[in-house]
């Protein structure tokens, strides 16, 4: 594997603008397949369900939370009746669980890479976009199997589901900014992952995915609208079961993600000289 895929130097040039930064993600693009493909293949090595793997574990979460929110405490997704509970459920969770692994495993990517960015001179952006590829790739599974088993609960996918893609798309960028950001913030201060386990679980409930935005109360409603994971989630739920497409939310969802890239590719680029010492 070529760390000069697709640039003339090995650590490619010194973005500090989200653009730039794009630019050399796709400028090494065969070099992030290569690492993605490496990545799917180790873990689930051996196994004869491969990727199928990424699917059985958040179907088992369904069915635990669905047993707890939907039949114990028996919380609905708004008004409508037609779309049981552990799907629009899925259609929240399967997202949430691609962002939080993409993001957590970004955050310590440099440090558990290090030997990519010392000794083989991989550009940092490259190392930290990785994790949330790998976990898009898996979710892009997960979506695809839900598409399928659909119609066995009695609803069909909307006609609109293929616009699925842009809530996808806009999550992929909102984490890589994300992860840009934490990930050097870890080279600098090692208790960073341990804050990161804490602060996605408060995210996580923070986020309507147990519960739509609607059945929030009034006093959070306006805390979830600044949440930029309120809109894509309730983007894939309008997109693949029908229903008014947030477009608000998903412009924020947009604006906070470009803001994050802006961020994460300053934070790099400021920190790309003494990286390798670092890590």
């Amino acid at each position: 594997m070529s760390p000069a895929d697709g640039g003339s130097s090995p650590r490619g040039p010194a973005p500090g603008r989200p653009l730039d930064s794009l630019r050399l993600l796709w400028s090494r693009r065969g070099l992030l397949r290569a690492l993605v493909a490496r990545d799917l293949r180790t873990r689930y090595a051996g196994s004869s369900a491969g990727l199928l793997w990424a699917v059985v574990g958040p179907l088992l979460q369904i069915a635990i939370l669905t047993t707890v929110f939907s039949m114990v405490l028996r919380v609905r997704f708004g008004e409508d009746a037609r779309v049981p509970f552990a799907l629009a459920l899925a259609w929240g969770l399967f997202p949430w669980i691609a962002f939080q692994e993409g993001v957590a495993r970004a955050t310590t990517s440099l440090t558990d890479g290090g030997v990519l960015v010392k000794r083989m001179a991989f550009p940092p952006e490259v190392v930290l976009v990785q994790p949330v590829l790998s976990a898009a790739a898996q979710l892009l599974v997960a979506l695809g199997v839900l598409l399928v088993l659909m119609p066995l609960f009695g609803v069909l996918p909307a006609p609109s589901s293929p616009l699925c893609l842009l809530p996808l798309a806009l999550q992929v960028l909102l984490a890589t900014g994300v992860g840009w950001i934490l990930g050097v913030l870890h080279v600098y201060l090692r208790d960073t992952a341990q804050v990161v386990v804490a602060a996605l679980q408060a995210w996580f409930y923070l986020t309507p995915i147990v519960y739509s935005a609607e059945a929030a109360p009034p006093g959070l409603r306006g805390l979830l609208s600044l949440n930029p994971l309120s809109g894509i989630v309730e983007g894939y739920r309008a997109f693949a079961l029908g229903g008014p497409i947030p477009w608000a939310g998903l412009a924020w969802s947009a604006f906070v993600a470009a803001a994050a890239l802006a961020v994460g590719a300053s934070a790099v680029s400021r920190a790309r000289a003494e990286m390798a010492d670092l890590v």
